[in-house]
């Protein structure tokens, strides 16, 4: 009899110390709490710096996967493009994509499917110390695809992947709210064990969402110089996730 009522004493310890194991969010759940922490969000602008490269900046718009980019280093070097695609840009060469542009993307359970992500198992976890809900991957897995969201107000924690043979992880830390949404401050860029850490100014949401911004003609037909590293290390490690 001691020992029914130890075991039936354990368990519940054990499941109220894990409330919120019982009730993962299934598919529907989670679009909707998706959605109604972020499906408003339309647009936005913000201007990304780099600790390790002083004097280097890049101006982003975003809106609903297109995006328009501005490095500056002395000068200029812009370009326009759709998801992982760049469109125009006024270097010669490849122009880099922005860690960013993974952050929250429209219908984002579709595209993290796309992606890789087996977004079935899920559970709920910690990361560092944020309580998060595991999406894809369980703690100590460190090398499958993977979409680690706050429990609270699901802004992405962690989003990894795997293109061109790479494992791609960004880490969004230092959240602040603008417009009613949380915004990371801090990004952890990880290519296969070498690391940028960027900055991130959030300059307004929901204001940079015409179509003109991000044309193909809206990049100056002049060529531009490449601008100062970290260009080159984001132009030849970052990936967009190539889709299934």
């Amino acid at each position: 009899m001691f020992k029914l009522v130890f075991s039936c004493l354990v368990f519940a310890l054990l499941f109220c110390a894990h409330p919120a194991a019982a009730f993962v969010p299934d598919d529907e759940e989670l679009a909707a709490l998706l959605h109604k922490s972020y499906g408003p969000l339309a647009s936005w602008e913000a201007d990304m710096t780099f600790p390790a490269h002083p004097g280097v900046s890049v101006n982003i718009l975003y809106a609903r996967g297109k995006w328009r980019q501005q490095w500056r280093a002395g000068d200029a070097a812009q370009a326009v493009g759709v998801a992982g695609t760049v469109v125009s840009a006024c270097t010669g060469g490849p122009f880099p994509l922005s860690p960013l542009f993974v952050w929250m993307v429209p219908n984002p359970l579709e595209s993290w499917r796309a992606w890789g992500v087996d977004v079935a198992p899920r559970s709920y976890g910690f990361y560092g110390d944020a309580p998060c809900i595991m999406l894809g991957a369980d703690p100590g897995d460190d090398a499958s695809p993977a979409i680690y969201l706050d429990n609270e107000d699901m802004a992405p924690l962690l989003v990894r992947y795997r293109a061109d043979g790479r494992l791609i992880a960004v880490e969004y830390a230092d959240y602040m709210t603008l417009g009613g949404f949380r915004l990371p401050q801090k990004v952890v860029l990880t290519v296969d064990g070498e690391t940028l850490e960027a900055s991130v100014k959030w300059r307004s949401v929901m204001k940079s969402g015409d179509g003109k911004l991000y044309a193909r003609d809206a990049i100056p037909s002049l060529p531009c110089a490449e601008p100062p590293a970290p260009f080159g290390f984001l132009r030849d490690n970052f990936r967009y996730p190539s889709t299934r």
